[in-house]
């Protein structure tokens, strides 16, 4: 994990190595406070005290290192959701502790859950490790275990219960006139109409 509130190294102190990290850690700095907007190599090799050049030794492209710091956004919610099941073993909390979680994070970090989902030209390096997306698938899963979601549906269930949280995240973080009301119980009636939505559907 990459700690976002770090005090930044001056460039004499790097070592071979780990200006990748340097730069990853400053890149979830300026994604936590503006979003994507300040993710250039530029900016971000200034901000490390390096020169544009040195980046892409680390990095083919700019959207190489965007794509990086994406993931690392992403793993950050993938986390925060791993915390939330810790203690949860009925299928139904761990579902509705699932998606509070991912709300939580897009409401508490709309920098860093703008940057977790941004389209890139490029892909990550390798596979998101958590990954917000299999947490989510299973916990669909776990309905066909108890046989709550028929196995054929897993697939357009996850996702149809992945749309409703991220959809809800994404109208609740932004500043447009149709911002829905967001509230604890809002929040609460949504993942308890998902639950009545997933778990019908298979009936």
């Amino acid at each position: 994990m990459y700690p976002v509130n770090i005090k930044l190294m001056n460039k004499k102190t790097y070592h071979h190595g780990n200006l990748e990290e340097a730069l990853l850690t400053v890149g979830m700095k300026e994604a936590k406070a503006s979003g994507f907007r300040n993710l250039g190599v530029t900016h971000l090799a200034k901000m490390v005290g390096v020169t544009p050049m040195a980046v892409y030794r680390h990095f083919p492209s700019g959207e190489n290192l965007k794509a990086a710091i994406s993931q690392q956004a992403r793993e950050e919610l993938a986390r925060r959701m791993l915390e939330a099941l810790e203690n949860e073993e009925d299928v139904k909390r761990k579902f509705m502790a699932t998606g509070r979680e991912y709300i939580r994070f897009g409401l508490e970090e709309p920098g860093l859950f703008a940057v977790a989902f941004i389209d890139c030209d490029a892909s990550p390096q390798r596979e998101d490790n958590p990954s917000a997306r299999a947490i989510l698938h299973d916990a669909i899963l776990d309905l066909c275990n108890e046989g709550l979601v028929k196995p054929a549906e897993l697939e357009s269930v996850a996702n149809f219960a992945w749309s409703i949280v991220h959809g809800f995240a994404m109208l609740a973080s932004g500043n447009n006139p149709f911002r829905p009301e967001i509230s604890p119980s809002v929040i609460e009636n949504l993942l308890e109409r998902s639950w009545l939505g997933v778990t019908q559907f298979s009936k």
